[in-house]
């Protein structure tokens, strides 16, 4: 009986070991900036724009996040130029459609037509 216990014991052990433990389906992931603008009307900032990526398992996901001059979020952007305007107090954010992104970040900032200035981000900012 001791010798069935001990194979099995050692089988779970093994078995542990050899097997990383998958991610939780919401548990939180890693997110780094990998580009940044600053949006200006004529000669004003107005805001920014961040391209970010979540690092998960199956695969990146990038995204970018519309921020005002006072770094409150706006509305997000696919890749795709599908944009998202954020409402208050809501789980569900306001489809704009299919911009491009200097034309989507107009519509979110409610400016008649933007620039995007590149702006260097951090260089440890892609490792983390």
């Amino acid at each position: 009986m001791r010798s069935v216990v001990a194979a099995f014991l050692t089988f779970a052990v093994l078995a542990a070991c050899g097997s990383a433990p998958e991610p939780l389906p919401h548990a939180a992931r890693p997110v780094v900036e990998l580009e940044r603008w600053r949006v200006l009307d004529g000669a004003q900032e107005i805001g920014r724009v961040r391209k970010l990526q979540i690092q998960d398992p199956k695969g990146p996901v990038v995204f970018y996040r519309v921020e005002d001059a006072s770094g409150h979020w706006l509305g997000h952007s696919t890749e795709q130029g599908r944009f998202s305007r954020r409402v208050p107090f809501q789980d569900d954010e306001e489809d704009l459609g299919v911009w491009s992104l200097q034309r989507g970040v107009a519509t979110l900032l409610d400016a008649a037509s933007v620039q995007l200035v590149p702006v260097a981000v951090e260089a440890d900012a892609r490792r983390r």
